[in-house]
């Protein structure tokens, strides 16, 4: 089973904390650990306010959610103002060059792939961005979204409800 979530922003900060805390409810209620949960909040914000500052033309934004095979995939889009479609283009390097001791800006993106698995970024300065990860997600005992998104769909989990 898959579950997926769609997040329809206006391109203003004020959204990031609505983004996150939407998504630390759902998974919390699937019974995702506080420390998973945690990492994933962080690397959305971060990627949330990297789509806000630096993304291409468009007043929204989107993040889809989708939880399968007990990983969560998070991708953050900058929408343009073509009827609404999405930016997808090609890949964008992620820099590994170390960000300096003062500076103001830059360590979103060292951030995210500290905390997440597969950054990967997308998109060129006409379209916009594209920022996408994946967690593998931790359960708490006994919890729901480790048996609704589980691998093994032939199981019968009969009394563990």
């Amino acid at each position: 089973m898959e579950i997926n979530m769609t997040l329809h922003l206006p391109r203003d900060a004020a959204s990031v904390p609505v983004s996150r805390q939407v998504l630390d409810g759902c998974l919390q209620t699937l019974g995702v650990t506080p420390d998973t949960r945690a990492d994933i909040a962080l690397a959305l914000s971060e990627a949330c306010a990297n789509v806000i500052q630096h993304a291409g033309p468009g007043e929204k934004y989107e993040v889809q959610v989708s939880a399968k095979d007990c990983r969560c995939a998070i991708e953050v889009v900058n929408t343009s103002g073509n009827n609404g479609e999405s930016a997808r283009a090609g890949a964008i390097a992620i820099s590994s060059d170390p960000v300096p001791e003062y500076a103001e800006h830059g360590r979103g993106l060292k951030i995210i792939d500290a905390v997440a698995d597969n950054l990967q970024l997308t998109g060129n300065e006409s379209q916009g961005t594209i920022v996408r990860f994946e967690k593998t997600l931790q359960w708490l005992p006994g919890a729901a979204g480790q048996y609704l998104i589980s691998t093994d769909t032939g199981s019968n989990h009969g009394d563990s409800w």
